[in-house]
């Protein structure tokens, strides 16, 4: 039962990366940006915005994964394949973010124009805000009814400690980077 609610939030959370066209609509937006500054176009833009998109993508498999994974560890009778599904994903969406982190440092000349990061960086605080906030209310509503469900109020309080401890550090990161700008 607690994998397919945790595949269902995964799912979703793919879908919804998939249905919101991120990568266009942030690499037009940035593109639009620098014509009306002036300046030269970054002719490594679309790079910037692809590489930033799978590190998104990669940390919110991360998060996905340790919340399984913590979920695994509260729960009674964890079965064996749960944690194995969130090492599993805790391994893919690290090496996705891990290489998409190398090839940034490496090919890319990030820090000349830290426009894409800043985007990035306020997308996930978006993000992991929404997930996060709507698993504190989510909680609230359970935690208030006569007979709740323990593996929901369980999955409900995981994912609002992950998503909300990632949105609290991806707050940190954008505010370091509104002020070093």
């Amino acid at each position: 039962m607690m994998m397919e609610m945790f595949g269902g939030v995964f799912v979703m959370m793919l879908f919804a990366y998939s249905l919101v066209p991120l990568f266009p609509f942030v690499y037009v937006l940035l593109r639009w940006r620098q014509a009306r500054d002036g300046g030269a176009p970054d002719p490594q833009l679309g790079l910037k915005v692809a590489i930033y998109y799978f590190m998104t993508i990669g940390l919110h498999v991360v998060l996905m994964a340790l919340a399984l994974g913590l979920y695994g560890l509260i729960v009674d009778r964890a079965p064996e394949s749960m944690m194995r599904a969130a090492v599993g994903l805790l391994l893919g969406g690290g090496i996705v973010y891990g290489l998409h982190r190398a090839i940034l440092s490496r090919v890319v000349d990030a820090a000349r124009r830290a426009n894409v990061a800043r985007v990035f960086a306020g997308l996930n605080v978006v993000l992991c805000g929404l997930i996060g906030m709507g698993a504190l209310i989510g909680t609230s509503v359970l935690l208030l009814q006569e007979q709740v469900p323990e593996d929901a109020f369980k999955v409900a309080g995981v994912v609002m400690v992950v998503y909300l401890g990632a949105w609290a550090q991806q707050a940190r990161v954008l505010i370091g980077m509104s002020e070093a700008a």
